[in-house]
């Protein structure tokens, strides 16, 4: 390949994000094995935790990757989903050596992909490349990587991380947070100009 695969490393005591449902309060991050996202395992033989380094990136990556923001000027989420989320402040506990899929370069010069193939709703060639970069180990046989940082396709140019199951121990929720009881909750509602639509009232009796 024409370029090395540059390393991003995020320092242990770094705060990291994961957005999840209440109902999940209180137990141990899930990293997910079903193929249904972008950097999952193409074979589903390993897991992937997905986290952000703020909260709108987290959230834009989660609660709001499906909303088509091109077709859908109405940027509004209804108060009972906010209610329904958490979010999970995530501590490294030690250093995380990261594939840097954001470098310049590398997605063309290594992996010779374009940016349709990184950023479409197709995931075949993302989860190839977690698979690559899953398997690469060290003289050691240790691996080389704990996961990839990459492009947030739906807030560029922030970055996201998928991380490896195998770097479960380097990771731990220090606190589950009510999305609406967050810090940042009313200044990315403010930004992204998002609407909470209140619950409807009850039905009254004909």
């Amino acid at each position: 390949m024409s370029i090395v695969l540059p390393r991003f490393r995020i320092a242990a005591g770094t705060l990291l994000q994961h957005l999840s449902r209440v109902v999940h309060r209180g137990q141990p991050l899930y990293y997910g094995r079903d193929g249904t996202n972008r950097y999952d395992a193409l074979a589903r033989d390993y897991g992937v935790l997905y986290l952000g380094c703020d909260l709108p990136t987290a959230l834009m990556e989660s609660v709001f990757h499906k909303h088509q923001w091109d077709k859908d000027t109405k940027r509004s989420i209804a108060l009972a989903e906010v209610r329904s989320r958490l979010v999970r402040a995530v501590g490294v506990l030690e250093d995380l050596n990261l594939a840097d899929l954001s470098a310049e370069g590398v997605m063309a010069g290594y992996f010779g992909l374009n940016l349709e193939q990184l950023a479409g709703r197709g995931y075949t060639h993302t989860q190839q490349v977690s698979g690559q970069v899953h398997a690469m180990l060290g003289s050691d046989d240790v691996p080389l990587f704990d996961g990839v940082l990459y492009p947030s396709r739906n807030n560029y140019p922030a970055t996201s991380i998928a991380l490896f199951e195998s770097a479960k121990e380097k990771v731990k929720v220090f606190e589950d947070i009510d999305l609406v009881d967050h810090v940042d909750w009313p200044r990315f509602v403010a930004k992204y100009r998002i609407g909470v639509e209140p619950d409807p009232g009850p039905v009254g009796l004909p």
